[in-house]
Protein backbone atom coordinates (compact mmCIF):
# COMPACT_ATOMS: atom_id res chain seq x y z
CA UNK A 1 0.00 0.00 0.00
CA UNK A 2 1.40 3.39 -1.21
CA UNK A 3 2.07 6.01 2.10
CA UNK A 4 -0.40 8.16 2.27
CA UNK A 5 0.28 12.24 3.17
CA UNK A 6 -1.87 14.06 6.02
CA UNK A 7 -4.43 16.29 4.35
CA UNK A 8 -2.97 19.51 4.17
CA UNK A 9 -5.14 22.32 5.78
CA UNK A 10 -6.66 24.71 3.73
CA UNK A 11 -3.81 27.72 2.28
CA UNK A 12 -4.09 30.83 4.62
CA UNK A 13 -4.88 33.56 1.90
CA UNK A 14 -1.95 35.66 1.61
CA UNK A 15 -1.90 39.54 1.01
CA UNK A 16 1.56 40.38 -1.12
CA UNK A 17 0.55 44.23 -0.51
CA UNK A 18 1.19 43.74 3.53
CA UNK A 19 5.13 43.27 3.37
CA UNK A 20 8.18 42.26 1.13
CA UNK A 21 7.59 38.54 3.17
CA UNK A 22 4.45 38.23 2.27
CA UNK A 23 5.01 39.16 -1.34
CA UNK A 24 7.76 36.17 -1.27
CA UNK A 25 5.26 33.92 0.40
CA UNK A 26 2.35 35.03 -1.79
CA UNK A 27 4.99 34.55 -5.14
CA UNK A 28 5.88 30.86 -3.99
CA UNK A 29 2.61 29.28 -3.44
CA UNK A 30 1.70 31.30 -6.95
CA UNK A 31 4.25 29.67 -8.60
CA UNK A 32 3.61 26.46 -7.00
CA UNK A 33 0.05 26.16 -7.75
CA UNK A 34 0.70 27.33 -11.28
CA UNK A 35 3.07 24.37 -11.90
CA UNK A 36 0.79 21.89 -10.12
CA UNK A 37 2.89 20.57 -7.75
CA UNK A 38 1.68 20.31 -4.01
CA UNK A 39 3.63 21.72 -1.15
CA UNK A 40 5.89 17.65 -0.65
CA UNK A 41 6.03 17.49 -4.31
CA UNK A 42 8.00 20.85 -4.57
CA UNK A 43 10.28 19.87 -1.24
CA UNK A 44 11.42 16.93 -2.76
CA UNK A 45 12.66 19.08 -6.41
CA UNK A 46 14.16 21.31 -3.84
CA UNK A 47 15.22 19.00 -1.41
CA UNK A 48 14.02 20.28 1.55
CA UNK A 49 10.93 19.13 3.59
CA UNK A 50 7.47 19.73 3.48
CA UNK A 51 7.45 21.86 6.57
CA UNK A 52 10.06 23.93 4.98
CA UNK A 53 8.12 24.86 2.04
CA UNK A 54 5.19 25.34 4.68
CA UNK A 55 6.89 27.55 6.95
CA UNK A 56 7.88 30.17 4.05
CA UNK A 57 4.29 30.43 2.66
CA UNK A 58 2.66 30.79 5.85
CA UNK A 59 5.23 33.53 6.81
CA UNK A 60 6.33 31.33 10.11
CA UNK A 61 10.04 31.36 8.71
CA UNK A 62 12.12 33.21 5.83
CA UNK A 63 14.21 31.63 3.61
CA UNK A 64 18.11 31.72 3.34
CA UNK A 65 19.49 32.80 -0.24
CA UNK A 66 20.72 29.41 -0.48
CA UNK A 67 17.08 28.37 -1.03
CA UNK A 68 15.93 31.18 -3.58
CA UNK A 69 19.02 30.25 -5.51
CA UNK A 70 17.07 26.89 -5.62
CA UNK A 71 13.83 27.65 -6.74
CA UNK A 72 15.05 30.48 -9.04
CA UNK A 73 16.53 27.45 -10.87
CA UNK A 74 13.78 24.91 -10.53
CA UNK A 75 10.84 28.26 -11.89
CA UNK A 76 13.33 29.38 -14.26
CA UNK A 77 12.43 32.64 -12.52
CA UNK A 78 15.84 34.74 -13.44
CA UNK A 79 16.42 36.61 -9.71
CA UNK A 80 12.53 36.79 -8.93
CA UNK A 81 13.33 35.11 -5.41
CA UNK A 82 16.55 36.19 -4.62
CA UNK A 83 15.78 39.75 -5.37
CA UNK A 84 13.00 39.01 -2.63
CA UNK A 85 15.12 37.69 -0.37
CA UNK A 86 18.00 40.53 -0.16
CA UNK A 87 15.02 43.39 -0.04
CA UNK A 88 13.66 41.47 3.05
CA UNK A 89 16.41 41.80 4.71
CA UNK A 90 16.44 45.20 4.80
CA UNK A 91 12.53 45.59 5.51
CA UNK A 92 10.79 47.67 8.25
CA UNK A 93 7.57 46.54 8.82
CA UNK A 94 5.10 47.23 11.46
CA UNK A 95 4.05 43.64 12.43
CA UNK A 96 7.62 43.12 13.13
CA UNK A 97 6.66 41.72 17.24
CA UNK A 98 4.38 39.26 15.84
CA UNK A 99 7.38 37.85 13.91
CA UNK A 100 10.25 37.90 16.28
CA UNK A 101 7.94 36.44 19.06
CA UNK A 102 8.76 32.91 17.65
CA UNK A 103 12.31 33.64 18.16
CA UNK A 104 12.41 34.99 21.21
CA UNK A 105 10.85 32.28 22.54
CA UNK A 106 13.53 29.68 21.15
CA UNK A 107 16.46 31.93 22.09
CA UNK A 108 18.94 30.58 24.52
CA UNK A 109 20.67 34.27 25.34
CA UNK A 110 18.93 37.60 24.65
CA UNK A 111 21.43 40.56 24.13
CA UNK A 112 19.43 43.70 24.27
CA UNK A 113 20.83 47.29 23.80
CA UNK A 114 17.99 50.06 24.64
CA UNK A 115 18.88 53.86 24.21
CA UNK A 116 15.35 55.39 25.13
CA UNK A 117 13.60 53.19 27.59
CA UNK A 118 13.73 49.65 29.85
CA UNK A 119 14.45 46.32 27.91
CA UNK A 120 10.69 44.64 27.33
CA UNK A 121 11.86 42.11 29.55
CA UNK A 122 12.40 43.89 32.29
CA UNK A 123 9.47 46.49 32.73
CA UNK A 124 6.96 46.50 35.49
CA UNK A 125 3.37 46.75 34.72
CA UNK A 126 3.13 50.31 35.75
CA UNK A 127 6.21 51.43 33.81
CA UNK A 128 4.23 49.74 30.73
CA UNK A 129 0.86 51.66 31.03
CA UNK A 130 2.81 54.55 31.43
CA UNK A 131 4.28 54.09 27.82
CA UNK A 132 1.25 56.14 25.23
CA UNK A 133 1.11 53.07 22.52
CA UNK A 134 -0.71 50.94 25.75
CA UNK A 135 -3.66 53.36 25.93
CA UNK A 136 -4.24 52.22 21.47
CA UNK A 137 -3.03 49.17 21.74
CA UNK A 138 -5.18 48.00 25.18
CA UNK A 139 -4.47 45.43 28.06
CA UNK A 140 -4.02 42.33 25.98
CA UNK A 141 -0.78 44.50 24.74
CA UNK A 142 0.25 44.59 28.36
CA UNK A 143 -0.70 41.02 29.33
CA UNK A 144 1.31 39.92 26.24
CA UNK A 145 4.40 41.68 27.12
CA UNK A 146 3.87 40.54 30.70
CA UNK A 147 3.82 37.35 29.97
CA UNK A 148 7.16 37.22 27.74
CA UNK A 149 8.90 38.32 30.97
CA UNK A 150 7.94 34.56 32.69
CA UNK A 151 10.40 32.67 30.36
CA UNK A 152 13.59 34.83 32.91
CA UNK A 153 11.76 32.58 35.56
CA UNK A 154 11.88 29.27 34.20
CA UNK A 155 13.74 26.60 35.05
CA UNK A 156 15.86 26.86 31.80
CA UNK A 157 15.73 30.79 31.00
CA UNK A 158 17.46 32.23 28.75
CA UNK A 159 20.78 34.12 29.78
CA UNK A 160 19.67 37.98 29.16
CA UNK A 161 22.39 40.34 28.50
CA UNK A 162 20.62 43.92 28.79
CA UNK A 163 22.27 47.22 28.37
CA UNK A 164 21.19 50.79 28.61
CA UNK A 165 22.05 54.68 28.29
CA UNK A 166 21.99 55.85 31.28
CA UNK A 167 19.42 58.48 30.44
CA UNK A 168 16.90 55.04 30.33
CA UNK A 169 17.38 55.17 34.04
CA UNK A 170 17.26 59.02 34.56
CA UNK A 171 13.78 59.65 32.62
CA UNK A 172 11.07 59.16 35.15
CA UNK A 173 8.68 57.49 32.79
CA UNK A 174 4.89 57.24 34.60
CA UNK A 175 6.63 59.86 37.20
CA UNK A 176 9.06 59.43 40.19
CA UNK A 177 7.08 56.62 42.46
CA UNK A 178 6.74 54.70 38.95
CA UNK A 179 10.33 54.69 37.74
CA UNK A 180 11.57 53.82 41.76
CA UNK A 181 9.63 50.46 41.30
CA UNK A 182 11.31 49.82 37.66
CA UNK A 183 14.75 50.32 39.00
CA UNK A 184 14.05 48.57 41.87
CA UNK A 185 12.51 45.62 39.59
CA UNK A 186 15.90 46.17 37.31
CA UNK A 187 18.29 45.39 40.57
CA UNK A 188 15.67 42.53 41.88
CA UNK A 189 16.24 41.27 38.32
CA UNK A 190 19.43 41.27 38.00
CA UNK A 191 19.90 38.82 41.34
CA UNK A 192 19.57 36.54 39.36
CA UNK A 193 22.88 34.41 37.74
CA UNK A 194 21.45 34.87 34.44
CA UNK A 195 20.21 38.56 33.87
CA UNK A 196 23.15 40.75 33.42
CA UNK A 197 22.81 44.66 33.49
CA UNK A 198 24.92 47.05 32.44
CA UNK A 199 25.11 51.06 31.64
CA UNK A 200 26.42 53.32 29.37
CA UNK A 201 27.40 56.65 31.08
CA UNK A 202 26.20 59.39 29.24
CA UNK A 203 29.41 61.65 30.52
CA UNK A 204 31.46 59.42 27.94
CA UNK A 205 30.15 60.86 25.34
CA UNK A 206 29.44 59.51 21.52
CA UNK A 207 29.37 55.40 20.92
CA UNK A 208 27.53 53.29 18.38
CA UNK A 209 24.46 52.70 20.86
CA UNK A 210 23.46 56.46 19.31
CA UNK A 211 22.25 55.02 16.12
CA UNK A 212 19.40 53.22 17.60
CA UNK A 213 18.38 49.71 19.58
CA UNK A 214 19.45 46.64 18.83
CA UNK A 215 18.99 42.76 19.48
CA UNK A 216 20.16 39.57 18.97
CA UNK A 217 18.98 36.46 20.05
CA UNK A 218 21.03 32.97 19.73
CA UNK A 219 19.36 29.52 19.60
CA UNK A 220 19.80 26.04 20.65
CA UNK A 221 20.61 25.11 16.95
CA UNK A 222 23.08 27.56 16.55
CA UNK A 223 20.73 29.87 14.55
CA UNK A 224 20.17 33.12 15.68
CA UNK A 225 17.90 36.32 14.73
CA UNK A 226 18.12 40.18 15.36
CA UNK A 227 16.84 43.10 15.18
CA UNK A 228 17.40 47.12 14.85
CA UNK A 229 14.20 49.63 15.42
CA UNK A 230 12.90 52.44 13.47
CA UNK A 231 9.63 55.20 14.02
CA UNK A 232 6.20 52.99 12.80
CA UNK A 233 8.36 49.68 13.00
CA UNK A 234 11.06 47.78 13.14
CA UNK A 235 13.37 45.51 10.96
CA UNK A 236 13.81 41.60 11.74
CA UNK A 237 17.18 40.06 10.49
CA UNK A 238 17.72 36.61 9.80
CA UNK A 239 20.31 36.20 7.11
CA UNK A 240 23.16 34.87 9.70
CA UNK A 241 25.81 37.19 8.08
CA UNK A 242 23.97 40.18 9.52
CA UNK A 243 22.95 38.45 12.44
CA UNK A 244 26.70 38.29 12.99
CA UNK A 245 27.10 41.39 12.36
CA UNK A 246 24.62 42.86 14.45
CA UNK A 247 26.35 40.68 17.61
CA UNK A 248 29.37 42.81 17.17
CA UNK A 249 28.08 45.80 17.04
CA UNK A 250 26.61 44.38 20.36
CA UNK A 251 30.16 43.47 21.70
CA UNK A 252 30.78 47.17 20.72
CA UNK A 253 28.60 48.93 22.39
CA UNK A 254 28.67 46.86 25.71
CA UNK A 255 32.15 47.27 25.79
CA UNK A 256 31.49 51.30 26.31
CA UNK A 257 29.26 49.89 29.33
CA UNK A 258 30.10 50.19 33.28
CA UNK A 259 30.76 46.77 34.12
CA UNK A 260 28.21 44.75 36.23
CA UNK A 261 28.76 45.68 40.13
CA UNK A 262 28.91 49.80 39.31
CA UNK A 263 26.28 49.52 36.71
CA UNK A 264 23.85 48.39 39.40
CA UNK A 265 25.46 50.82 42.02
CA UNK A 266 24.44 53.63 39.80
CA UNK A 267 21.09 52.31 39.09
CA UNK A 268 20.42 51.91 43.29
CA UNK A 269 21.84 55.61 43.68
CA UNK A 270 19.97 57.30 40.68
CA UNK A 271 16.80 55.05 42.32
CA UNK A 272 17.73 56.45 45.91
CA UNK A 273 17.94 59.83 44.59
CA UNK A 274 14.80 60.21 42.71
CA UNK A 275 12.41 62.45 43.74
CA UNK A 276 8.69 62.67 43.94
CA UNK A 277 7.71 65.57 40.98
CA UNK A 278 4.37 66.71 42.20
CA UNK A 279 4.08 68.62 38.26
CA UNK A 280 5.25 64.93 37.10
CA UNK A 281 2.77 62.91 39.49
CA UNK A 282 -0.48 64.99 38.34
CA UNK A 283 -0.87 63.22 34.97
CA UNK A 284 -4.35 63.13 33.99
Amino acid sequence: MPRLEPPMPAPVPIDPRSSLRAQFAHTLRAMRELRGLSQSALAKELIVTREVIASYENQRNMPDREFCVKADEFFGSGEVFQGLWHHMQREHVASWFELYLPHEAEATAIRTFQPAYVPGLLQTEAYMRADARSQTLGDGWIVQRLARAEMLRRDDPPHLFAVMDESVILRAVGGAAVMREQLAHILDMAKRPHVHVQVVRMMDGWYYGLDGAVVVLSKRDQTGAGYVEAQFGGRLIEDPVEVSRLGLRFDEIRGQALNEPDSLALIRRVMEAMQDDPVAEEQP
